[in-house]
């Protein structure tokens, strides 16, 4: 009996093996992606990066990354690698979304305190949320998913990528920026600190001082400035992420005195990279600030226009994407703010019709597709691995027979980490690779 038990042991173990020894193969697939025109969105000014755009280019991806990239002419593509046929369409960066809500399982609030330096969103990852599952059909590959605004300090975002089928994959970064929210939502109505401006701007600046002064402690005690080790407190120990410009801070704000009020604090005081989001009711009016300072990145969305909010009031509708380009602001993002599918704020896959719409109201096309890939990449960090097609880089790639702006036609493949993850109906893009005949054969 011990033997016929070890002997299903055996194969059972045997066929666990063989098993994963066929996902990793099938995680480990090279392809070669053949394009009519490849947008890499990589910066101009850096020669190194190659051509910003390829016609009738090929992209190489093994081991998740992008192996080479250029003309179709200068590369040779090797018998073992699938052939993605985009020939006759465009091959462009997945998305990048700076802010939204999706993909998470009970943590949007936690509203018992409004300071909560101690909570984390990576807490909450749900990859059977029906808006992942749907982000990727609009071509979003990776978002920054985050608390609601209910409280001044929320806690901690959480970077995930758009593959929910491994789950254990998904976290591109644990911490992905500090949330919080310097006006309006989190005003406590019942009585208690943080009723009005004044007290919620105490607060973050209580909080800021105590987090930069726990960081500083601590710096110098491993710098060897201070003999003395600083006490552990574990509700601060996150913050040091932001004060040592590990992570950005995402703050809620609207406004132009809010979008002022939000660069002064955290920018100019506390010198942390701050992403001003929302910034809708005329925030656009300190644009010219904004663009003085490298480390701040407006983030727009879910509204992308203002209706009179100008110096002269005009009555008259204002793109905000265009207002803070004609003011200098570069560091543009745009988002979607989504808390789901099919809820009344715009759902996670049109992220691509919110800079389409930028684009309609004034706002130069290029910088629109830069707000949802290598723009939103900058702003959270990230831009080492994705936002922009680039040898090294992470494998996440849509292909449409249009630009991002074209919402007319729809995402046919999308590519994440070098895995397709979504083929849209009735297409076959996918070609196997030949395999070798044997003389016997």
């Amino acid at each position: 009996m011990k033997h016929i038990c070890l002997g299903i042991s055996i194969v059972v173990l045997c066929c666990i093996l063989d098993s994963g020894a066929a996902e990793e193969q099938k995680d480990g697939k090279k392809y070669a992606v053949r394009a009519g025109k490849i947008l890499t969105m990589a910066r101009a000014e850096e020669p190194e990066a190659g051509r910003r755009v390829v016609n009738h280019g090929l992209i190489l991806i093994s081991d998740g990354k992008i192996e080479a990239l250029g003309p179709a002419t200068e590369i040779q593509v090797p018998d073992s690698y699938a052939l993605i046929d985009a020939a006759d369409r465009w091959a462009m960066p997945g998305i990048v979304e700076a802010h939204t809500h999706i993909g998470t399982e009970g943590g949007f609030n936690d509203m018992v305190v409004p300071l909560n330096p101690e909570l984390r969103m990576a807490d909450c990852v749900n990859p059977e949320d029906i808006a992942v599952e749907k982000a990727v059909t609009g071509g979003v590959t990776t978002v920054n998913t985050m608390q609601g605004s209910g409280t001044n300090l929320g806690g901690f975002t959480v970077i995930i990528k758009m593959d929910p089928s491994r789950p254990e994959k998904m976290i591109l970064r644990e911490f992905g920026a500090m949330k919080m929210t310097q006006a309006f939502n989190p005003e406590r109505r019942g009585g208690d600190l943080g009723l009005t401006r004044m007290g919620m701007s105490w607060m973050i600046r209580y909080v800021l001082r105590e987090g930069k002064e726990y960081t500083e402690a601590w710096q110098a005690y491993e710098d060897g400035q201070r003999e003395d080790k600083p006490e552990y407190k574990p509700e601060l120990e996150k913050m040091r992420k932001a004060f040592e410009g590990k992570i950005p801070t995402i703050v809620h704000t609207y406004t132009g005195w809010g979008v002022m009020q939000t660069i002064r604090t955290f920018y100019d005081e506390n010198n942390l990279k701050v992403i001003p989001t929302h910034t809708a009711g005329g925030g656009y009016l300190v644009g010219n600030e904004a663009a003085k300072r490298d480390d701040v990145h407006i983030n727009i969305g879910p509204r992308v226009l203002d209706f009179s909010w100008t110096e002269e009031y005009d009555n008259r509708f204002h793109g905000m994407g265009s207002e803070y380009y004609a003011r200098g602001v570069t560091n543009l993002s745009i988002n979607t703010d989504s808390v789901g599918w099919s809820h009344f704020i715009a759902p996670q896959e049109e992220l691509a019709a919110q800079a389409a719409m930028s684009a309609r109201l004034g706002l130069d096309d290029q910088a629109a597709i830069e707000a949802i890939t290598i723009r939103a990449a900058q702003a959270l960090g990230i831009d080492d691995r994705v936002g922009s097609l680039e040898v090294g880089k992470d494998a996440d790639i849509v292909i449409k027979q249009g630009s991002l702006l074209d919402v007319a036609t729809p995402v046919d493949l999308v590519l994440v980490n070098g895995r397709v993850v979504y083929q849209r109906r009735s297409l076959n893009l996918v070609a196997e690779p030949e395999k070798p005949t044997t003389e016997e054969e």
